[in-house]
């Protein structure tokens, strides 16, 4: 009987662990979207100095959040590796390691998380097209104002270098 509740308690400790450990994840992905919603409304308000601020909040936030879903899926392979699965098993796989009334809060944390990651995603890609278009407006506005001074150049890959230039020293460069 100790050993079955120690086993018991053992997997409680694991539940207890993952679950937290996914509630952690939920709130770095929820940093994250905001991150992306602060540099989002730097990029409307034109706001360079912000958007590099912004930027800079995110790249620490990816950080953060990496290091809790690295943490989050070496308990899932701890886990796994107690019960006899394959560690590389997924949360999923492992529903009858969970008490049934804890399961079903470890679906709603790993579809939030799921929710959260799509959102994200979506936020950086819309970011990314305001940055490209505010650049390209900025190109505009300086071959209207000096033509001749903006050169476009193709890489061997296909990206375009465009350097805008007044004089000897160049004002904007992207690749």
């Amino acid at each position: 009987m100790i050993g079955i509740a120690g086993e018991q308690v053992g997997l409680a400790e694991w539940q207890g662990q993952i679950v937290e450990a996914l509630r952690a994840e939920v709130v770095e992905y929820g940093g994250l979207l905001n991150c992306f919603d602060e540099q989002q409304g730097a990029i409307l308000a034109r706001d360079p100095e912000a958007v590099t601020v912004a930027d800079e909040s995110i790249q620490r936030q990816l950080v953060t959040t990496r290091q809790r879903r690295a943490y989050r899926e070496n308990l899932v392979a701890g886990l796994a590796g107690a019960t006899g699965f394959p560690q590389d098993s997924s949360l999923t796989a492992l529903k009858e390691q969970f008490a049934a009334p804890i399961w079903p809060m470890v679906q709603a944390l790993i579809s939030e998380v799921n929710r959260l990651i799509t959102r994200a995603r979506h936020r950086a890609q819309q970011n990314q097209m305001l940055l490209a278009r505010t650049i390209e407006i900025t190109q505009e506005v300086v071959a209207g104002l000096r033509p001749g001074t903006v050169t476009r150049t193709y890489s061997p890959q296909g990206r375009v270098k465009i350097m805008a230039s007044a004089g000897g020293g160049r004002l904007l460069e992207k690749s």
